[in-house]
């Protein structure tokens, strides 16, 4: 059915439930042309796969990543979605290839659902070459053909991350193919941040150990802010940037609205019926499981015909979802950002956003799975209750006119360092002086608990105590420990990480999953029991109260902004959850309090800032609280407008004291709050402009309340915030905090 852009925003416009904040009209931009596939593809088979795709003329920056890569250069390509990046990759490496039938590539994608997703069309140019065998090695591989990558390695290998991280050491049918590598790519190369770019820095770092010296490196994304920053970090090496320049291959409407007479689920729900009742077929976009399973249950109690994505879910349950999307038997689906990426799940028309997203980059990446094939794209973003919507409501042009975000990673982040050299260790043995600086402090600490040990001739190899080690993180998805959930008749039915495993798994915690409810009857070792509820429907939901307490390691830099010291050091935090609210469902109205009857404790390393601000003297303790717990709120929010954070990247921990700690919420630190050291002056500006505007009595969810305040957003003033940060930009509150004292607020 055929709608018109008139007829979508007139329904938009219409609707007296919520305000149009804004409408923005991005319409299609190709990329800059370039010559003719036949003056830069040198081989006349993959001349003709090309033109047989619809490809006579290469772009511009195409072009120039083909020259690059054949010229043995490490290559970041940026470039917006469907403007033929694959291309771009893949003509230097099969050029390559065949000529020197000896040599082998790698084609590494985020994940295997996306991997198995790009092999037609890998297929439709190696196919080409008679004889040129292209095979997939994810967890989905049998037994057999595992077998035959050894005996018969493939000319390009297409797998994951996760796949060789564990092939490695288990001597799996990967390192032959290693060894005559010469190509390594890695598409969708923004998801590799934090933590997870950690792990994937190091896993490539093993992977070269087996490698030629001259193997070359690609990567490729639609957005990254940093890039020549990133891609060192990433591959270790200097690599050079080829950008397309902004793309968009159909028109798309971008409109922000504010809820008025409704709430934002309500909203959400209204936008869906709108969409459906036109046949435009959406995605819900959320970032936290428990309103995507909310919103899935209300949704189908409306008659909607509406699933639920996410992680957590069994692998055949996502792809049971992306099957109905694609053959048009769903009107929806509500998704977390597993389906942010290029997965093929056919012609969608809309994007609803359910609140701004963490970052702008993923935006666009959420944005850009509309008007893939020429038709006019609608993406609808729902500001809510919340600092980041306020800030934008008030700033909206400035939302759609900002740069890709940066993306951040930490190479030195000890935590993912010590699984990676225990593995190493594992992949093949190695001298203790082979490495330096950083890596080889953490492998002597290694060696005295006893997770390595040296062997005759000087080589370090894992204990069993090591591959013990080694077999609880297999997960390089996080740092965190993972908690398996089992029912009490046995069914496994998903997993969580620690620490946020005891923040919504903790005794009584209702746990939503698949749609279904379960009341959690507490975790025992790493291993946390459910029981199905006996109704379908939810009746209520729970929030953990905790409290965190930071112990100071290392300081490794320390500077002064506006006056006040502030420090980046090493960590170890300590959340402690002691109770949890119960609260009606949809509406969030408080019911009741519990505490329980054992804490739950997780201690973790991690990476951060500390602040050290000056009391009012004039204040009690108290009020000196109240101040300072909303001024890390403000920050941390703050913090998330200008590096492009997630709401759960960062914690924040204040004292009475003006001490205000800002960390990595990931063990061993994804390298957040180390960007946010960069730009602390512009984040104290946003944290002033969000404490100072608002309108309400001293806090608000539209100010300072926080879904993840461990205080159920109590002990919170937004006019002493507002005075403390305003005295700290006119530099009036400059000097040392005295000795830090009083209780934890997070």
């Amino acid at each position: 059915m055929a709608v018109s852009s008139d007829d979508v925003l007139e329904a938009l416009r219409n609707d007296s439930g919520h305000r149009v904040v804004y409408v923005f009209f991005e319409s299609p931009r190709e990329p800059e042309p370039g010559p003719p596939v036949e003056e830069v593809v040198k081989e006349e088979v993959l001349v003709k796969a090309l033109k047989s795709r619809g490809i006579a003329r290469l772009y511009r920056f195409q072009a120039e990543a083909i020259e690059s890569i054949r010229s043995g250069n490490n290559t970041l390509i940026i470039a917006g979605t469907g403007t033929g990046k694959t291309e771009a990759f893949l003509v230097p490496i099969l050029e390559r290839l065949y000529r020197e039938p000896e040599e082998t590539g790698i084609l590494v994608y985020p994940t295997k659902a996306l991997a198995r997703d790009q092999v037609e069309r890998i297929y439709s140019y190696a196919g080409a070459v008679f004889g040129f065998r292209v095979s997939v090695y994810d967890g989905d591989t049998p037994e057999k053909e595992r077998e035959m990558l050894q005996v018969y390695p493939p000319r390009l290998l297409v797998t994951n991350p996760d796949m060789l991280h564990l092939s490695l050491r288990r001597g799996e049918g990967v390192k032959p193919i290693l060894e005559k590598a010469k190509f390594v790519v890695l598409d969708d190369a923004h998801i590799y941040s934090g933590v997870f770019g950690s792990h994937v820095h190091y896993v490539l770092k093993r992977m070269k150990r087996f490698m030629p010296a001259d193997a070359v490196f690609v990567a490729s994304s639609a957005t990254i802010g940093n890039p020549r920053e990133f891609s060192q970090k990433l591959f270790g090496e200097e690599c050079r940037v080829v950008e397309a320049g902004l793309t968009r291959r159909a028109p798309v409407y971008h409109v922000m609205v504010r809820p008025a007479a409704r709430s934002r689920m309500a909203e959400a729900l209204r936008l869906l019926k709108i969409l459906a009742e036109r046949r435009l077929r959406t995605l819900l976009f959320v970032d936290s499981h428990k309103v995507a399973e909310s919103l899935s249950v209300l949704a189908q109690r409306e008659g909607l015909k509406v699933s639920v994505h996410r992680a957590g879910l069994l692998p055949s349950h996502r792809r049971s979802v992306e099957e109905k999307l694609r053959k048009g038997e769903l009107d929806a689906v509500v998704t977390t950002p597993t389906l942010e990426l290029g997965i093929d799940i056919g012609e969608l028309d809309a994007v609803v956003l359910y609140g701004v997203p963490p970052t702008f980059s993923k935006y666009v990446q959420r944005a850009g799975r509309v008007g893939r094939r020429g038709r006019t794209g609608y993406v609808v973003m729902i500001l809510g209750d919340d600092p980041i919507s306020s800030y934008y409501e008030r700033n909206p042009a400035e939302f759609f006119n900002q740069k890709p975000d940066p993306v951040f990673l930490d190479p030195l982040n000890e935590e993912v360092m010590r699984v990676h050299l225990v593995a190493m260790a594992q992949d093949a043995p190695f001298r203790l002086d082979s490495l330096g600086g950083a890596e080889r402090r953490v492998c002597e600490k290694l060696l005295e608990e006893g997770l390595l040990r040296l062997a005759p001739g000087g080589f370090v190899e894992p204990t069993s105590r090591g591959l013990r080690f080694l077999a609880s993180r297999d997960n390089i998805r996080g740092i965190g420990e993972q908690v398996k959930i089992v029912t009490d008749t046995g069914k496994v039915i998903g997993f969580r990480e620690m620490p946020q495993a005891i923040k919504e798994l903790y005794p009584g915690a209702i746990y939503i999953h698949g749609g279904t409810p379960y009341i959690s009857l507490g975790i025992e070792g790493r291993k946390a029991r459910v029981k199905l509820l006996p109704t379908s429907t939810i009746p209520v939901t729970t929030s953990p109260l905790y409290y965190t307490w930071p112990f100071e390691n290392e300081v490794l830099d320390e500077r002064s902004v506006f006056g006040i010291r502030v420090s980046y050091l090493e960590l170890e935090v300590a959340d402690h959850v002691y109770g949890y609210v119960t609260k009606s469902f949809p509406e969030g109205h408080v019911i009741s309090q519990k505490i329980l009857e054992e804490e739950l404790t997780y201690r973790f390393k991690t990476k951060g800032l500390l602040l050290e601000m000056q009391p009012n003297p004039q204040w009690s303790e108290l009020q000196n609280a109240e101040a300072f717990h909303a001024v890390e709120h403000a920050l941390i929010y703050a913090g998330q407008l200008v590096v492009g954070a997630a709401p759960t990247d960062m914690g924040g921990i204040s004292f009475p004291s003006g001490h205000i700690y800002i960390y990595d919420a990931f063990p061993g630190g994804s390298g957040v709050t180390k960007q946010l050291l960069e730009r602390l002056k512009e984040a104290l500006h946003k944290a002033f402009d969000i404490v100072s505007r608002c309108t309400c009595e001293d806090g608000c969810p539209k100010c300072i309340f926080s879904p993840y305040c461990g205080n159920n957003n109590r002990i919170l003033s937004r006019r002493k915030a507002s005075q403390v940060l305003g005295e700290v930009l006119s530099l009036r509150i400059a000097g040392r905090s005295p000795e830090r004292y009083g209780k934890p607020l997070v």
